[in-house]
C-alpha cells in the first residue's frame, strides 16, 4: 500500500499513517484553478483497508494504482500561496528588527546608568579632568565645572582601582581660586548644596530611564520577538525563513552608531558579514525536516538515546567551564570575552526542549480531538525546560551587553546558538542523515566553517594605537579607536597616573 487511489467519485489524498493504523483518512478535496494552486478540504470519511466498509456500514470500492500522488501528508503536498509567503518573510523581517532595537535598547541601559554598571568609581574618576590653573575639578551631569573640595577647603584625593589614590593636585585653594568662574557664586557650600541636590535629581532620573530602556529590550527579547516567529512560521518554511534571522546583525551595525553611540570598526563588519554568510548557508542547505511522523512514545524514547545523553553531558561541562572562565579569569584575559560571548547562546541552542513539547501537543490534540485534557507529564517537563534555557541564554546576553558592546555580543550570540543548535539537531534528529545530495554534503559543513571564521575575526584583541583606555569591563582599548559614547570625555589613564581626552 504504497500508493493508493479511492474511487469514490472524486480522488482522494490520505496520510501514509494510516497504513499502520489499519485504516484511512479519506480526505475528499475540491482543486480550484487559482495562482497558488489552493487546497481546499471538504469532508472526511473513514475506510478499512481490507474489507472497505465505511463508517455508517456502507461498502466503498476501493482499487491500487502506481500513478497517485507520493506518500506524503497533505499539509506538505499543499502549496503556500503567494500571499502566505509574503506575511511570513514580513513576520520574520519584523522579528529580526525587534530583536535588533531589543539588544541595542538594553545596551543603552547600561550605557545611560553607569551606576547600574558597577563601574561608579571608575566613571566618576573619568569624568574628572585638571583645569587650567592644576585644580582637579570634576564635570557634573549639567555640563558646567565645579571644583571637588572637602570641609577644610583642600581638594580629596581620589580612589582609584587597586587601592591606590591620586594625591591631590593642591592642597589649598587661594583667594583667587575662590572666585574662579569654576566655582558658583555664594560660596562653596552652597553652591555644593545646590549641585548635590540636582545631581541627585538627575541621578534619579537616569536610573529610571535607564530601567525603562531595559525593561523594553527584555520584553522584545522574551516575548515579541517569538511571538513574530511564531507567526512567521505558520505561514512559510523554515528554510526560506531561517536566514532573515541573520538581519539582527545587520540591524544592529548599522544603527548602533545613532543609537548608543558605538560606531563598529570595519572589522567587526567583515566578521558580521561571514557570520550572517554562514547562517544562509546553514539554513539553505541543512536539513529541514519538521519530524511530524512520530509519536509521543518516539520522543520520549529519543532522549534514552546514548549518544544524545552523552552530548548533553558534554555541553553541560561546557557552560560550567565557560562560567569557570567568567569567574575566574582577569578582566582583560581573551577566555572571558570568548566565555561571555558564547555562553548565551550555548544554552538558548537547546531548542530540542521547545520543539518536542510542540511536539508532543501537535500529537495529542490530534489524537484527542484538539483537547488539553491528560497531556503527559513529559509536556511540562520540555516546556518547563524549554523556557528555562530561553530566558537564562537571555539574562546571559544582557549580562554580556552590560561589558561589551552590542555588535561583539549579538554576533557571538548568533554563533553560539547556530552551532550549539546544530550540534544538537545532528544529535537529536539526525540531520546528517537527511541532507540531500553532494551538495548539500559540502555546503552545510562550509557554512559552519564560515560561522567560527567570522567568530575568530571578531574576538580577536583590538590593536592598541597610541595608547590604550579601559573600559567598564577591564577590557583596553585605543584612543581612537574607543566605543565610547561621549568621545569629548576625559579618562584617567592608569598607565600614566593622569587624565587624558577619550
Amino acid at each position: 500500500w504504497e500508493e493508493v487511489v479511492v474511487e469514490v467519485g472524486v480522488r482522494g489524498l490520505f496520510s501514509p499513517q494510516a497504513r499502520e493504523r489499519e485504516s484511512l483518512d479519506i480526505i475528499i478535496i475540491s482543486v480550484m484553478h487559482m495562482p497558488g494552486w489552493m487546497v481546499e478540504p471538504l469532508h472526511t470519511r473513514r475506510t478499512s483497508v481490507g474489507g472497505a466498509t465505511d463508517e455508517n456500514g456502507g461498502s466503498v470500492a476501493c482499487e491500487t494504482t502506481g500513478d497517485v500522488a507520493s506518500s506524503s501528508t497533505m499539509s506538505d503536498d499543499a502549496v503556500v500561496t503567494a500571499q502566505d509567503w509574503i506575511r511570513g518573510i514580513f513576520f520574520s523581517v519584523l522579528a529580526s528588527m525587534i530583536g535588533g532595537a531589543s539588544k541595542l535598547s538594553i545596551r543603552k541601559s547600561w550605557l545611560v546608568d553607569p551606576g547600574r554598571r558597577g563601574n561608579s568609581e571608575i566613571s566618576s574618576i573619568g569624568e574628572c579632568h585638571i583645569s587650567r590653573d592644576g585644580m582637579l575639578n570634576r564635570r557634573n551631569d549639567v555640563g558646567d565645572d565645579s571644583c571637588i573640595e572637602n570641609d577644610s577647603n583642600q581638594l580629596s584625593p581620589l580612589e582609584v582601582d587597586g587601592g591606590h589614590s591620586l594625591p591631590s593636585a593642591t592642597t589649598t585653594a587661594s583667594p583667587m581660586d575662590q572666585h574662579s568662574p569654576l566655582l558658583p557664586c555664594g560660596g562653596p557650600n552652597r553652591g555644593h548644596r545646590r549641585r548635590a541636590k540636582s545631581s541627585i535629581m538627575i541621578s534619579s532620573t537616569t536610573e529610571r530611564y535607564s530601567w525603562l530602556l531595559y525593561v523594553m529590550g527584555m520584553i522584545g527579547m522574551s516575548l515579541l520577538n517569538p511571538m513574530c516567529c511564531v507567526l512567521a512560521m505558520r505561514y512559510a518554511n523554515p528554510s526560506i525563513l531561517a536566514p532573515f534571522s541573520g538581519l539582527t546583525l545587520v540591524w544592529i551595525v548599522l544603527f548602533s552608531g545613532m543609537s548608543v553611540g558605538e560606531h563598529p570598526m570595519r572589522r567587526q563588519k567583515v566578521a558580521c558579514g561571514l557570520i550572517v554568510a554562514g547562517e544562509i548557508l546553514v539554513a539553505l542547505f541543512g536539513d529541514h525536516t519538521n519530524g511530524e511522523d512520530r509519536d509521543i512514545e518516539d520522543v520520549i524514547s529519543s532522549y534514552e538515546n546514548p549518544a544524545f545523553r552523552i552530548f548533553i553531558v558534554l555541553m553541560t561541562l561546557y557552560i560550567a567551564q565557560l562560567g569557570i572562565f567568567i569567574w575566574t579569569f582577569p578582566k582583560d584575559s581573551l577566555l572571558k570575552k570568548v566565555a561571555w560571548g558564547s555562553i548565551g547562546g550555548s544554552i538558548t541552542g537547546f531548542q530540542n526542549f521547545l520543539k518536542d513539547a510542540l511536539t508532543i501537543l501537535d500529537v495529542h490534540t490530534e489524537q484527542s480531538e484538539c483537547t488539553l485534557m491528560g497531556l503527559p507529564s513529559a509536556f511540562y517537563l520540555f516546556a518547563l525546560l524549554a523556557m528555562l534555557t530561553s530566558f537564562s541564554g537571555l539574562l546571559c546576553l544582557s549580562a554580556c551587553m552590560k561589558r561589551y558592546d552590542a555588535t561583539y555580543s549579538s554576533a557571538m550570540f548568533v554563533v553560539s546558538f547556530v552551532i550549539s543548535a546544530s550540534c544538537m539537531s545532528t544529535i537529536h534528529y539526525h540531520t546528517v542523515e537527511h541532507l540531500d545530495g553532494f551538495v548539500n554534503y559540502v555546503m552545510y559543513p562550509l557554512g559552519l566553517m564560515t560561522l567560527f571564521l567570522g567568530a575568530h575575526i571578531l574576538v580577536q584583541p583590538i590593536p592598541i594605537i597610541g595608547g590604550s583606555i579601559p573600559d567598564g569591563d577591564g577590557e583596553n582599548h585605543p584612543y581612537e579607536e574607543s566605543s565610547y559614547p561621549n568621545s569629548n570625555a576625559t579618562c584617567f589613564d592608569e598607565r600614566n597616573i593622569g587624565y587624558r581626552r577619550c
